[in-house]
């Protein structure tokens, strides 16, 4: 039972499920409350501020995954120079952990997000401000949600750092002991929220109590990066020419990746922000918040696994690391399928039952938006897959699928409203970015692509598709 207590504890997969299952904790104990206390239209501003903040995180520009993988070859004995190349550990080499590739990686990660983290507060407090304008006119005290506002830009660095230092941790391979913190802090944060709420807190006390949280976790991820490798302690803050050259291509291609998928996607409640009533955007968001919970739970099995892959992949073991991919990909595909029918038949009940201010989308467009991220979510882990070679596509897959979408949202808006979203994103994920992804992941790896679909994603695809699809199909 000890080592079986051991082995739970020291799980990637468990302890990434823990922390987002903490976060979800904060999704069914706040969210309620926060729907039922505040008026429609600082709903609408509290849920806009959080995509605003998830926008934040993904100008990273493709920065933290880059950073990551390069810790990880580090770890699987790579040098600086192996790093401009990019090229694999053979072997018959040591593969014990390059200290001088790990203190240049670091010194010129802190270099960059210096410089980066006030670029993009410059970039949140002009742009964001211009698109919670609106909304915020709508509320009953307008001073109030430009006090909060302000509150949440004082403290941006603080989450950018924070999701660096995250980086970090994650390319040492240390997923279990990050997502353990996280579940402690995420439950003190939902505590805290709790009560603010249950005393009759207002939107400005709630945001600065979130806030305060977001402070601490980014003092929590440095010293645990520390922690983990104390010989990073007088790392100096310095930029490595061969890191930045090395870093850059991937780089840039991953950031364009992001914003043209998950940007796009995030951006879509800002832009109908300025189009709907508070009601319907709150509706939207609500939605959107709820996908992409679901979206992050279902990724743990996956996404935890990627710096081991990284470093098998670095070693040379591609049949561990295929294995690996397909366990992963399988169980991430269910737990999404399973997450999003759960909701659609308990979500509106739910609400209905606690008196919510805001109604949840209609049957058909969650239907739509299940099936565009699922689409997305199983192209997203053949990318990441293929990512794993530090041949980035990123801007080629998500460039071209962007784009797609942005021109089918654009010419359906008209006549299928805020529908054209999700109508948009399904087409051109499933026509291109999924099929791409699929196609250098079969070719990359040698894969029979129908053998390793059937072990993998296949079967949760066939009951989503039956299930929403029989969901649209019954509402028309």
């Amino acid at each position: 039972m000890k080592a079986f207590a051991q082995r739970l504890w020291h799980s990637p997969t468990l302890m990434t499920w823990g922390s987002i299952a903490a976060r979800l904790l904060g999704v069914t104990l706040v969210l309620p409350m926060v729907l039922v206390k505040f008026p429609a239209a600082d709903i609408a501003v509290w849920q806009l501020f959080a995509t605003i903040l998830t926008l934040q995180l993904i100008l990273d520009f493709g920065l933290s995954p880059t950073f990551s993988r390069m810790l990880s070859y580090a770890l699987g004995g790579a040098t600086v120079e192996d790093l401009k190349a990019m090229a694999q550990i053979k072997r018959d080499q040591a593969t014990e952990p390059d200290i001088a590739t790990i203190r240049a990686v670091y010194g010129t990660l802190q270099w960059l997000y210096t410089r980066f983290g006030v670029a993009i507060l410059l970039a949140t407090a002009v742009l964001g401000t211009w698109a919670i304008n609106k909304p915020v006119s709508q509320m009953l005290m307008p001073d109030q949600g430009w006090w909060a506002w302000g509150v949440i830009l004082l403290t941006s660095l603080a989450a950018i750092w924070a999701n660096a230092y995250s980086s970090a941790i994650q390319g040492f391979n240390q997923i279990a002991t990050l997502r353990r913190w996280e579940i402690l802090t995420a439950l003190g944060q939902i505590g805290s929220s709790f009560l603010v709420l249950s005393l009759g807190g207002d939107l400005l006390m709630l945001v600065c109590v979130g806030q305060a949280w977001v402070v601490f976790n980014m003092w929590r991820n440095r010293r645990l990066v520390l922690h983990i490798e104390p010989r990073l302690k007088d790392c100096p803050l310095q930029r490595h020419p061969t890191v930045l050259a090395a870093l850059w291509p991937a780089t840039w291609r991953s950031g364009v990746g992001i914003l043209m998928s998950q940007g796009i996607i995030q951006v879509s409640g800002v832009i109908y922000g300025q189009l709907a009533s508070a009601a319907e955007v709150a509706s939207y968001l609500l939605a959107l918040r709820v996908i992409t919970t679901i979206s992050q739970f279902s990724q743990a099995p996956f996404y935890s696994k990627l710096p081991a892959m990284t470093i098998l992949y670095a070693q040379q073991n591609f049949d561990a690391q295929t294995r690996m991919a397909r366990k992963g990909m399988a169980m991430a595909s269910w737990v999404f399928t399973l997450g999003t029918i759960g909701v659609a038949l308990t979500m509106a009940p739910a609400l209905a039952f606690i008196g919510s201010k805001v109604h949840f989308v209609s049957p058909t467009l969650w239907g739509l938006i299940s099936l565009a991220f699922f689409v997305e979510r199983v192209g997203a882990m053949h990318i990441q897959l293929y990512s794993v070679t530090n041949h980035i596509v990123w801007h080629i897959a998500n460039g071209i699928t962007g784009c797609i979408m942005l021109a089918l949202a654009y010419g359906l808006y008209p006549s299928q409203g805020i529908a054209a979203f999700p109508i948009a994103m399904l087409a051109a994920y499933g026509l291109f970015y999924t099929v791409f992804a699929m196609y250098k992941t079969s070719t990359t790896y040698k894969l029979a692509l129908l053998r390793f679909e059937s072990g993998a994603s296949l079967p949760p695809a066939i009951v989503q598709l039956l299930v929403m699809g029989g969901l649209i199909i019954s509402q028309r």
